[in-house]
């Protein structure tokens, strides 16, 4: 039986469009040279995608599993498989829980972490990869400043932790950052605690223009009085659809509602993503 011309034109159609919109895709990745930051949607945990002028990639936190990988997929671009930079927050697993997946994905350059310790043997087999894979690891504190391209870090907490030592909270010495590019600021603030807030709200903090929510909405991290001096122009809540926690909080809510704070929520919206 000969072939139907019709149905080898038909394929012949479909594959040429398909490598015409592969084409498209790759070509806007590759051209487009603003600084783009994406709030991945990663569940109950935490994980934000930052690409520098389409040259550096910086994470923040990996979230709990793999879901991160679905993440970069959407928003890396497929040829490039290095990862730069990683900065860990704190070492609960709805935040580094996806970082194994990635050490067996990407090459990553430099991981910084908290310097708290965390006797768990989940934690201590990531430190036992990270090793094998041969990436550099720093512990960081307040006062860092981290030049990368055209943006730059500044952490702000935590202050005068040991080394190693693991705390009864580790919360409270979560990392908390500043991450800028020109005059726009994203301030990531991990799971930080009332307590770290409380200590910032005494600092002298610029607007900014993004807020990463601490703790997933918990009423037990943000603060009314650090609100409205960040005075953000949008928050930012990583949290996961029917969470057991109850996050967000009703009083998170509220205070975002009575300081007239706009805020978009990853079980809600999905990916949020901004480009500078």
């Amino acid at each position: 039986m000969n072939d139907n011309p019709l149905d080898k034109k038909v394929i012949f159609l479909a594959i040429f469009f398909a490598l015409l919109m592969l084409a498209t895709t790759f070509l806007n990745s590759f051209l487009d040279g603003r600084t783009k930051i994406v709030f991945c949607a990663v569940g109950q945990g935490d994980a934000a995608y930052i690409r520098i002028k389409n040259n550096f990639d910086l994470l923040v936190d990996a979230g709990p599993d793999r879901s991160v990988l679905d993440c970069l997929g959407k928003y890396m671009p497929f040829y490039d498989r290095k990862i730069e930079l990683v900065v860990l927050s704190h070492p609960q697993k709805d935040h580094y829980g996806g970082l194994s997946y990635l050490l067996d994905r990407y090459k990553i350059d430099q991981i910084l972490m908290s310097p708290i310790g965390n006797p768990n043997k989940t934690f201590t087999g990531l430190k036992e990869k990270i090793k094998k894979k041969r990436a550099l690891v720093s512990l960081v504190q307040a006062g860092l400043k981290v030049n990368l391209d055209t943006a730059q870090l500044l952490f702000l907490s935590p202050t005068g932790v040991a080394s190693g030592k693991a705390p009864s909270d580790e919360n409270d010495f979560s990392l908390v950052f500043l991450f800028q590019e020109n005059n726009f600021r994203v301030l990531f603030t991990g799971d930080a605690s009332t307590n770290v807030i409380n200590r910032l709200s005494n600092q002298a903090i610029p607007k900014i223009d993004i807020l990463k929510i601490p703790h997933h909405g918990s009423k037990n991290g943000l603060t009314k009085k650090f609100l409205l001096l960040a005075d953000p122009t949008l928050s930012v809540i990583s949290v996961g659809a029917k969470n057991s926690y109850g996050h967000p909080s009703n009083e998170l809510l509220d205070m975002l509602k009575a300081t007239k704070t706009d805020y978009k929520r990853t079980d809600k919206d999905g990916d949020i993503m901004f480009k500078l």
